[in-house]
């Protein structure tokens, strides 16, 4: 017990009147009448400026343009052309696309081909030919709903890759970055190396003099053997780093990427825009929308599954004991049939597919709303970041300086006899920190101005070619 349904079918015979007789179905559509709730309003009230003050937004073309480093750009352009996660991305785009039309598919006729061979105990081999052609008029609505989710979700999964596109472009830039910062303090901690070995040679030619007291002379060899075990140890680093892009570039990891030991300083502003910006521009956001669209879209054939099913077939086929005589036409005879059919005890399996199809799409609804304040925090962050390294960079600039000239100073002033040797080690560990913390927040910046561009959306020309579409198109619920 499960269907109610009538099926009509006509077959001509020789000899006889040719009479067209109409299908009269009488069902009762029982519960599929029900309509489920519409779309909650998914709108977020938003401010009409950012929170966060900000200097006056100027035009600007995107990070990569600012930045102006061709070999940064070159390797972002081989991520995006070999990293093999991204080229993954590619065929579940693809493989998306072919759902596209593999649910368009349903909504056309079907032929098919049969030719079969039976034989029964006692009896001859039997031999059957059959060309068939079946439609299922999609009178509910029900198969365009489920070609708008395989649309939707097509959708979804390109704003998905941009999505990854966009956070690959970035990972290596930062990386990039911290590879160029990796050099500055090699470059740094090599120099300060070599000093203190300049510094332990005056030491101890004052302590064969006896100048200086051994115990400043154990305290700079100290000094320098941790200088040099810094230097190995940044060069381990920076190895790894080399490594890791090399990863994402798609080659192998030889720990052979090479950078200027530079670090960029751009000043110029970034436009923010408005809140309700990057609802539009934020290929993350746009993914969420469309997989909410999806499964409105995804409810609405759920709904109408539970409509009765009309089906429409016509066959031209015979039987035969002879394969000759079945081919030569004469027992071949064409019959056109339709049934219509309604689903009277389930289990409540379609209701509870519908109810479940109705969970999943209030689950997106509430998944999308978090995307939009994640997004909204993100920028939020990312501003408010961007004035605070900005002031500790002016901050640290002075501190290094005072730093420098206090290292010079104790030094001289220790040969003079003035101040003793922890006052020069004190005083070296500041230049070190400070020096440190310059290069640092210089990459710190760089960083910041890359997660600024990507919580705002910039950065890419999206392939979602449908984003206005998306933006205007209002789910279709029954």
């Amino acid at each position: 017990m499960g269907l109610l349904g009538l099926t009509y079918t006509y077959v001509p015979r020789q000899g006889t009147d040719v009479r067209v007789y109409l299908l009269l179905p009488l069902l009762v559509l029982l519960s599929a009448c029900s309509t489920p709730p519409e779309l909650q309003n998914t709108s977020p009230e938003l401010p009409l400026d950012w929170q966060t003050p900000r200097d006056e937004m100027a035009g600007a073309s995107g990070w990569r343009q600012d930045l102006n480093d061709p070999v940064l750009n070159l390797w972002i352009n081989q991520a995006l052309q070999r990293n093999p996660a991204l080229a993954a991305a590619r065929q579940q785009l693809a493989a998306a696309e072919q759902r596209v039309r593999i649910s368009g598919a349903d909504r056309y006729p079907q032929l098919s081909l049969e030719l079969g061979s039976r034989r029964q105990e006692d009896s001859e081999r039997v031999d059957s030919l059959e060309l068939t052609l079946g439609w299922t008029p999609d009178v509910w609505g029900e198969l365009s709903a489920r070609q708008r989710e395989a649309e939707f979700s097509r959708a979804a999964a390109a704003a998905a890759y941009d999505e990854q596109r966009e956070t690959l472009a970035a990972a290596v830039a930062q990386n990039g970055f911290a590879l160029q910062e990796a050099r500055l303090l090699l470059a740094l901690y090599t120099q300060r190396r070599d000093n203190l070995q300049q510094n332990l040679e005056i030491i101890e030619s004052g302590y064969r003099q006896g100048l200086n007291e051994a115990l400043d002379l154990y305290l700079a060899r100290n000094n320098l053997h941790a200088e040099a075990a810094r230097v190995e140890q940044q060069q381990q680093t920076l190895s790894e780093l080399q490594r890791e892009l090399e990863r994402q570039l798609g080659r192998y990891p030889a720990a052979q990427l090479t950078t200027e030991a530079t670090l960029a300083l751009i000043d110029t502003a970034i436009p923010a825009g408005q809140p309700a910006d990057i609802l539009t521009r934020r290929p993350d956001l746009q993914q969420q929308w469309l997989t909410l669209l999806a499964a409105d879209a995804t409810l609405a054939a759920a709904h109408r599954d539970r409509f009765p099913a009309l089906s429409l077939n016509a066959a031209y086929g015979g039987s035969s004991d002879a394969l000759g005589t079945l081919l030569s036409g004469g027992n071949l005879a064409w019959s056109l049939g339709a049934s219509l059919a309604q689903s009277l005890f389930d289990a409540g399996r379609k209701s509870a597919t519908q109810e479940q199809a109705l969970a999943q799409r209030r689950e997106q609804e509430q998944r999308w709303l978090d995307a939009v304040f994640t997004a909204l925090t993100e920028v939020e962050n990312a501003l408010s970041a961007r004035q605070s390294l900005q002031a500790r960079y002016a901050l640290y600039l002075k501190a290094e300086q005072n730093a420098l000239n206090a290292e010079t100073l104790a030094f001289e002033q220790y040969q003079n006899g003035l101040e003793s040797y922890t006052t020069v080690l004190e005083a070296q560990r500041r230049a070190l920190d400070a020096q440190t913390s310059v290069i640092n927040l210089r990459r710190q910046l760089l960083d910041n101005r890359v997660a600024l561009y990507r919580a705002l959306g910039g950065g890419f020309q999206h392939s979602t070619s449908s984003l206005q579409t998306v933006q205007t198109s209002a789910p279709e619920t029954p």
